[in-house]
């Protein structure tokens, strides 16, 4: 039988959880129901470690374990809060997906 990836389960529900930690945090932060241009700057670390870490191959899957809920977090904040934190995480993924492929 084939080996079920339970390191994309790990990575699904370490989204939700960082998502869910993402929007406990925006609401406390923010009391403005629209967004204010400017970076959160707790966001953008959590953002760039996440991407980070799931570029780096760790045992047991822990990559996802502590990478994904890091991504979360921006992913979950309120609507208008987080956007360009994910955004600039998700770019350093992808770049960092797409320099793996080709140098491997």
């Amino acid at each position: 039988m084939n080996e079920v990836p339970f390191h994309l389960l790990f990575g699904a529900i370490g989204l939700v959880v960082g998502g869910f930690v993402g929007l406990n945090y925006s609401y406390n932060k923010y009391n403005l129901p629209y967004a204010i241009k400017k970076i959160d700057s707790l966001a953008l670390i959590c953002s760039i470690s996440g991407a980070i870490i799931l570029l780096v191959n760790l045992p047991y899957y822990l990559n996802y374990i502590i990478g994904a809920p890091l991504l979360g977090i921006p992913f979950g904040m309120r609507p208008g809060y987080g956007n360009i934190e994910l955004y600039v995480g998700l770019i350093i993924l992808t770049i960092g997906i797409l320099l793996k492929s080709l140098l491997l």
